[in-house]
């Protein structure tokens, strides 16, 4: 099959639904299908058979997107649209559109363009992370993605979420809609097992050896917890004065706050905060530490580091909520 995929995250970066997305589309190749992907300026390209990539404009101002919803990325989500659009005109038709999140709801008013079959890859429920976010259930703007996201589930025709609580969403809103559970891949899945000496080259590069390592992984957004994580590093250090954090993720104004909030509360050499690394080096990240932290403040959708996190078998502390639990 010809298949249109559109990805509203900065593709390739490490972040969980570009994962999702980067092993949604090695499935599609796998099983001899040619995928075209519409999505931002942002991100590395990814050479993979049968696959090409196709970016809005390129933004100078927008060098990052930050986690959750923003001005820049609704500016880019218009841009994506138009070209989604142009695209479907000038290059249609395809057998089925795969769209991701919220180009489900401009694909819903697209239908005069495309009348093939509709993939939802539903990562979350949006409307849900906008109250995860702060907004009010009751706010204009949150009862508006509702409906922007109930039209999407009426107006495709299946829907693949990656946990229950999405599924159970789903259900509620479109119970007669067909639904496919998807779980995600722990990070590096694809890697060999990382060797004594890759751990102990990780140990050294931080300056790890002889302490006990928190490590945490992934975005640095606001309902992540960073700063929770932050803090359990301090009270820990009260009866383990070897303990290190070791923080990997984060860009642009979100790792700025977490490295302002570890200055705060003094924990300037013992945490480090080294930014992204390449996600085939995650598996020797993952083993090099002594504990796991999973400190998510609000969501249903489960966590993409709990499977890696899983995957390595060290201890994990994680908050207790259901998406740590589902």
């Amino acid at each position: 099959m010809r298949i249109l995929q559109i990805i509203t995250v900065p593709f390739f970066t490490p972040r969980g639904t570009a994962f999702s997305s980067l092993d949604r589309t090695r499935a599609l190749v796998e099983l001899g299908h040619e995928v075209d992907i519409l999505t931002y300026h942002l991100g590395e390209d990814v050479e993979l058979p049968r696959v090409s990539i196709h970016r809005t404009p390129h933004v100078p101002l927008i060098r990052h997107l930050k986690m959750g919803p923003s001005l820049p990325k609704l500016f880019l989500d218009c841009l994506l649209a138009l070209k989604t659009a142009w695209w479907l005109w000038r290059h249609g038709p395809y057998d089925m559109v795969h769209v991701h999140e919220e180009s489900s709801w401009w694909m819903a008013g697209l239908r005069w363009l495309y009348s093939g079959p509709v993939l939802y890859d539903m990562h979350s429920s949006l409307a849900e992370q906008l109250v995860s976010f702060g907004y009010r259930e009751q706010a204009i703007v949150t009862r508006t993605f509702r409906w922007l996201e109930r039209r999407a589930l009426q107006r495709s025709q299946a829907v693949i979420v990656i946990c229950p609580a999405i599924g159970e969403h789903v259900g509620r809103v479109t119970p007669e809609k067909p639904t496919v559970l998807i779980e995600n891949m722990p990070v590096g899945w694809e890697t060999p097992n990382p060797t004594d000496d890759d751990i102990a080259v990780v140990r050294s590069q931080f300056d790890l050896e002889g302490r006990r390592v928190l490590l945490y992984t992934g975005s640095f957004g606001e309902n992540q917890g960073v700063e929770l994580a932050v803090d359990a590093v301090k009270f820990v250090r009260t009866q383990f004065p070897d303990v290190a954090g070791l923080f990997v993720g984060g860009v642009g104004r979100d790792l700025a706050r977490v490295e302002a909030y570890v200055a705060q509360r003094g924990l300037q050499d013992v945490i480090r905060l080294p930014g992204p690394r390449d996600p085939r080096k995650m598996p020797a990240f993952l083993r090099s530490a002594d504990v796991l932290l999973s400190p998510r403040l609000r969501g249903t959708n489960t966590p993409l580091k709990i499977y890696s996190y899983m995957a390595s078998g060290r201890p994990i502390v994680a908050t207790d909520l259901s998406t740590h639990t589902q």
